[in-house]
């Protein structure tokens, strides 16, 4: 039997390597990480871009966090904070006078009959806060220490400032005893808001092409879980949100779904650059305009519109109302998140629909033949 040639055999040896390695190396990733799945090799980005886009795409996230948070607190002032007065006529003017003396723009004033009338007026998150005098004529600073320590603070000194003498302070709706600094309802839905981003983006990464009716069982069943979830750790589990165990998980429950049907939305819309414009939008935007460290009123006039608007200081508005302040903006809270939730399903809607419309028309348009060419 004859012997194998050796330069045959090792040259025949060098074309199988080849012919391995050139299937076996479909992405230069698989020079460093073995082991990578097909579909991940085959999807990934060239080097150039792999390295590119990350590094812009993060450092435009972290500025625009950046510069948003410091522009809306790095130096916070109130503009046309409600101000509640129940006094004389010439003590309510002269109070008037004193704090516009000191800056126009500051707060505005809501004139009331009485001290039980501006008391009301508070509870029901009408002002903020109230000067009122007493049996003797004096005058008393009447707070809502729901607002937060940071905004009545802020009364008070400005108040304090404008009269030239320091004036007794009664906290007419103090904050729950496990929320010392009032930030509970602000982190309950910043972690919704978080929770409710990524929810969206995994969902879209792992099945862009899922029907919507799919997707809109999926967001409902996550929705429904962290409502419980906020709910029973924030009421039940700290007691730091005093609002009733079921209001809490509905509104937190709404404030998710709206948070997925948005990025779901700006992703549906703008491909992969919809995961950085919706952090952007909903997870800077959002939570630095909720009202949740501040009162909108203490926000730039380019950001405070947006407390009004945008889905995390909608709920922080229902959960601090149904907390604290007999309801107030609870049910407009509940109308306006489901409003958004459906706006954003309605568009989703639109936008697949008309994709297949295209879909459809271009697998019925004949190809064009040479003489129609």
């Amino acid at each position: 039997m004859p012997s194998p040639n050796p330069l045959a055999s090792a040259e025949s040896s060098r074309a199988r390597h080849r012919a391995d390695h050139a299937v076996r190396q479909p992405h230069p990733l698989d020079d460093t990480e073995h082991g990578i799945p097909d579909p991940v090799l085959t999807a990934a980005a060239p080097t150039r871009t792999a390295i590119i886009v990350p590094v812009v795409t993060s450092l435009l996230v972290g500025a625009a966090f950046i510069a948003v948070f410091l522009a809306a607190f790095h130096a916070p002032t109130s503009h046309r904070l409600p101000l509640g007065i129940a006094a004389s006529d010439s003590a309510a003017a002269r109070v008037e006078l004193a704090i516009n003396d000191r800056d126009q723009q500051a707060m505005s004033f809501q004139r009331y009959p009485s001290a039980d009338a501006a008391r009301a007026a508070i509870g029901h998150d009408e002002v903020p806060a109230a000067l009122v005098t007493d049996a003797h004529g004096h005058l008393k600073l009447l707070v809502a220490g729901a607002q937060g320590p940071s905004a009545t603070g802020s009364v008070q000194a400005t108040v304090t400032a404008a009269l030239g003498r320091p004036v007794p302070v009664n906290d007419v709706v103090p904050l729950a005893p496990q929320d010392s600094r009032g930030l509970s309802i602000f982190y309950s839905c910043f972690g919704i808001v978080l929770a409710g981003y990524l929810y969206a983006v995994s969902s879209y990464q792992m099945a862009p092409r899922l029907a919507l009716t799919a997707r809109i069982a999926g967001t409902a069943a996550f929705s429904a879980a962290s409502g419980v979830i906020v709910a029973a750790i924030a009421c039940l589990g700290f007691t730091a949100i005093p609002a009733p165990f079921a209001t809490t998980a509905i509104v937190a429950a709404l404030l998710a779904f709206a948070l997925a049907a948005s990025a779901g939305l700006i992703m549906r819309a703008c491909g992969p650059a919809g995961i950085p414009l919706a952090s952007i939008a909903l997870l800077i935007l959002g939570n630095a305009s909720s009202g949740g460290i501040l009162p909108p009123q203490y926000l730039p006039s380019w950001l405070s519109p947006l407390a009004y608007a945008m889905p995390p200081g909608i709920a922080v508005r229902a959960l601090r109302g149904a907390s604290y302040f007999h309801g107030a903006h609870l049910a407009t809270g509940l109308t306006l998140l489901t409003c958004w939730t459906v706006a954003c399903l309605t568009a989703q809607y639109a936008l697949d629909r008309a994709a297949r419309h295209r879909t459809e028309s271009a697998a019925t348009t004949p190809p064009p033949t040479w003489a129609t060419a």
